[in-house]
């Protein structure tokens, strides 16, 4: 069976915070569209790191149920909530809101202004890794995307369409908002489907839209008006290398079940390279754009690989296998700490390298050392954040690997920016920010 395109929330094209996971009750509906943010006077002070060491345990800050879920373990299984300094992006199936994780408070939402496709998404009890990602948040864009329903007019049949919503991110004024129908079956839905937007550039807002084994589409947009710049089907846009988009290929001759790497121009569209043939998974994980880095699921053999590709050509630099038998998982989560180290955990074992040579840097366990790997939540602007063995918050140096902060670090973010981390709380059932202590 042919398997989708997953693609990492957090992304090198644009300035974010790193990813991993309202006043009073955290489920409360949003305000009024359009609503005004608070006054800057208003605003606590606060402390700021870059990055933080520790983070103040008894401080949590309740933030929208629909920011995170998890699983019954509270370990964070989906994120919809793009960190930006103090401010929250959350996508929900039906607007785009902005909070101010400091206060918990609402600053502004956008509304989508069609039927949602997948109402149901965000809500449990059970665990569902599908739905809207992230949005994408600019100087200039704060973007989001997720499906809706197009309805029937006289004789023409209702259908699903992709919806990208942009809007001001400071303000929350609405910028435009574009729907792409993705399916031509009159009788389709838009359950278990995944909406992104991949990146937000000069030239281009890219979108895409996932369906299991049904439907895969990658729409360009203008950012200024919404407008379509040009639609490839049968491809997941993964990642953006200046002016080269690279994505998941389903439309591959020789096997309908396999899938390739191919790149294309970001403006136009247009074929550049096609890399990584003979597919059954491919991940593409935002890095730095000096490299393509996936991760493979070998047709043939069930094997997996760690890629790093050169974007201009999409020769192969540096392969790294994964485990060795048929059938095995993906090659493991990689994270990008947004300046210049790429982290993966495979198989137990936790590996540093240099995002724009992908040259090793360290590696953990080290017996030599008596050092064990932690479990990893999150990177960001050089700093590794996770969890000991013992289940107690840690900070490792992203470059090194070296322990930077052990005792009282307050938490294990999930989303992480100068001024807070993000996670899940089990005692709360709530996702929760905690301010930078230190």
């Amino acid at each position: 069976m042919r398997r989708n395109l997953v693609v990492v929330t957090c992304l090198a094209a644009v300035a974010v915070a790193g990813c991993g996971g309202t006043d009073g009750d955290p489920g409360a509906a949003p305000g009024a569209p359009g609503s005004a943010a608070p006054p800057a006077s208003a605003a606590p002070e606060a402390k700021t790191a870059d990055p933080p060491m520790a983070f103040a345990a008894g401080a949590a800050v309740a933030l929208p149920a629909g920011a995170l879920s998890s699983n019954v373990a509270g370990h964070v299984t989906s994120t919809f909530l793009t960190l930006r300094d103090r401010t929250g992006y959350v996508v929900t199936p039906t607007a785009l809101n902005a909070v101010d994780v400091l206060t918990g408070k609402e600053k502004w939402t956008v509304a989508v202004e069609r039927e949602p496709g997948d109402p149901n998404n965000q809500r449990g009890p059970f665990v569902n890794t599908t739905g809207p990602r992230p949005p994408v948040v600019t100087d200039r864009l704060a973007v989001a995307a997720v499906p809706v329903v197009v309805p029937e007019k006289g004789t023409t049949p209702a259908s699903i369409a992709l919806s990208v919503v942009a809007a001001d991110p400071d303000k929350g004024v609405k910028a435009w908002q574009a729907d792409i129908k993705v399916s031509e079956d009159q009788y389709a839905d838009a359950g278990n489907a995944v909406t992104q937007v991949v990146a937000v550039t000069d030239k281009a807002v890219i979108a895409r839209y996932s369906r299991q084994d049904e439907e895969h589409v990658t729409v360009a947009l203008d950012p200024a008006s919404g407008k379509t710049l040009w639609e490839r089907k049968d491809y997941d846009a993964g990642s953006v290398h200046g002016d080269i988009l690279v994505g998941t290929d389903h439309n591959v001759a020789e096997n309908s079940s396999m899938t390739q790497a191919t790149a294309v121009d970001l403006a136009t569209g247009q074929q550049k390279w096609v890399g990584a043939a003979k597919s059954s998974e491919l991940t593409a994980i935002p890095a730095d754009p000096a490299l393509v880095v996936l991760t493979r699921t070998d047709y043939g053999s069930g094997d997996s690989s760690l890629l790093f590709l050169d974007p201009a050509t999409g020769a192969e630099k540096l392969k790294l296998d994964g485990e060795k038998s048929f059938g095995s998982l993906p090659y493991g989560d990689c994270f990008y700490d947004q300046q210049s180290v790429l982290v993966c955990q495979s198989d137990g074992v936790l590996t540093g390298y240099d995002a724009k040579t992908a040259g090793k840097l360290w590696s953990l366990p080290d017996q030599a050392a008596n050092r064990v790997a932690p479990g990893l939540t999150v990177v960001w602007h050089g700093a590794l954040y996770g969890v000991t063995q013992g289940g107690q918050p840690i900070v490792l140096d992203a470059k090194t690997g070296k322990d930077l902060s052990v005792d009282n670090v307050g938490a294990a973010p999930v989303l992480v920016s100068k001024y807070a981390g993000i996670t899940f709380d089990k005692q709360r059932n709530a996702p929760v920010a905690y301010p930078v202590e230190k």
